[in-house]
């Protein structure tokens, strides 16, 4: 990785740096309130699924739609990138300003499981389980945004992808093997869940490896 594919990374966190900071704030405070009871946990619950989900979708449309709009590409085409470089930068750049509050805000979900008496230490291997696949799901979304052009393919994206949390939060929930150890008092890492874990990191990686071997092949870079 060379000094200006590095400069461009760094460029994406710095412009989103505030965004970044409100969704990582709003999360930790949507913790805080699911710590307060039943309808804090649902209400906490609730608005830190919205806000990690929200950046995921903020970060591809600001980040890789709205270039598109305002014709980024003629600053691109200054500088001595490659289509690849670009596009590996775009990528990079874009993962890592979703990887810092998805970390932090994934940890403290699970934080909160640990430490919480009212909640069951079986639901670790769930909460586990929604934080990858909501990592997994903005790989499908940051991959998608790279790929396509078209406004409403990228809607169809997003409603699609968007749908798919909750029905994954309904679905393992109803698998035996998972769903029958939520409500104990200690974790159960069987066959099943690291399966899902696989499965969802597997995914994860094939849809952040395609751009870098078809979106970076166009002779335009966004």
């Amino acid at each position: 990785m060379n000094l200006l594919t590095r400069k461009l990374i760094i460029k994406e966190l710095f412009m989103y740096r505030w965004l970044l900071v409100g969704v990582t704030g709003v999360g930790f405070a949507s913790l805080l309130t699911a710590a307060s009871g039943e309808l804090g946990f649902n209400i906490g619950f609730l608005v830190w699924l919205t806000a990690i989900i929200a950046l995921g979708v903020m970060l591809a449309l600001f980040g890789v739609s709205s270039e598109r709009k305002e014709r980024s590409l003629l600053f691109v085409l200054s500088l001595p990138l490659s289509p690849g470089d670009y596009v590996r930068a775009k990528l990079l750049g874009l993962l890592a300003c979703f990887l810092l509050p998805w970390a932090a805000l994934s940890a403290g979900a699970v934080g909160l499981v640990l430490v919480m008496p009212g909640i069951a230490d079986g639901l670790l291997p769930y909460t586990l389980l929604l934080c990858a696949f909501l990592l997994m799901n903005y790989s499908l979304v940051l991959s998608a945004v790279l790929h396509i052009n078209s406004e409403a393919g990228m809607g169809g994206v997003i409603v699609l992808t968007n749908m798919s949390v909750s029905l994954f939060m309904m679905g393992v929930g109803r698998i035996p093997d998972l769903g029958a150890h939520m409500g104990k008092p200690e974790a159960v890492w069987n066959a099943t869940f690291w399966l899902l874990l696989a499965a969802e990191l597997v995914i994860a990686l094939i849809a952040l490896a395609l751009p870098l071997f078809i979106a970076a092949r166009r002779r335009d870079f966004l």
